[in-house]
């Protein structure tokens, strides 16, 4: 008698166990997946009217995003070419470090060579030409706004159609190896004028070897077309 009074108990008693309620992760998706598209987004250098937009979709499983706090610290892992595809974000919980991973589409305004576009050619705004489309299947380093391009020189022919990316462009030349150049020299009310040869290929801003007249090299900075600045104390 006793063991029927009992057992109807301990299937109650079993039943309530079962059904406990699990913790729900304290990162929702849609706001984890906001949080990381505002991370990639912070990484477009360019103007608003041309960043993409983004798709973001959480490849982790839910059962390892339920183990993050409830405003981890995000930043991106590694820094890859290609702004589309899988990536991995690192979110930190106190001492603790989780990775994300997460799969990234992207859709926006591109730029094509308008017309056949060779080494050494300054590329001028007549060039190039938007379109609009899909990132994904785009070439890596894809270049999305057009002041990143014009005034620069390709490394090798572009053909019209083709997307313009970052491996595919370099700054141009202000000065060449072996040109004679003109060097100036700034000082305080005073500004000396000289000639001298230049070493290496140099864009704007970038280093110099100069061979002065007297044979010395001293280091110098490419400030225009032809001309160099060296700092009056080397």
């Amino acid at each position: 008698m006793l063991h029927m009074l009992l057992r109807p108990l301990c299937l109650l008693l079993l039943c309530c166990a079962v059904t406990l309620p699990v913790r729900a992760a304290s990162a929702p998706d849609g706001e984890l997946a906001s949080r990381i598209a505002g991370l990639l987004a912070a990484n477009h250098h360019g103007s608003e009217e041309n960043a993409p937009q983004l798709r973001i979709r959480i490849l982790t499983p839910a059962t390892k995003l339920a183990a993050l706090c409830e405003k981890p610290d995000l930043r991106l892992s590694g820094h890859p070419v290609r702004l589309t595809g899988n990536r991995s974000v690192i979110a930190k919980c106190g001492r603790k470090q989780h990775f994300i991973q997460v799969n990234v589409s992207a859709s926006g305004r591109y730029w094509i060579a308008a017309r056949l576009l060779k080494p050494g050619q300054t590329i001028g705004p007549r060039d190039i030409q938007p379109l609009r489309g899909e990132l994904d299947k785009l070439p890596a380093g894809l270049l999305l706004d057009a002041s990143k391009i014009v005034g620069r020189t390709p490394t090798r022919t572009l053909h019209p159609g083709q997307p313009l990316t970052e491996n595919q462009l370099r700054q141009r030349w202000l000065v060449v190896a072996n040109q004679e150049v003109e060097v100036v020299a700034p000082g305080d009310g005073f500004l000396i004028h000289a000639k001298g040869k230049a070493l290496n290929n140099a864009a704007r801003n970038e280093r110099v070897r100069l061979q002065t007249r007297s044979g010395r090299v001293v280091a110098a900075t490419a400030v225009s077309e032809g001309t160099v600045s060296i700092n009056i104390d080397n």
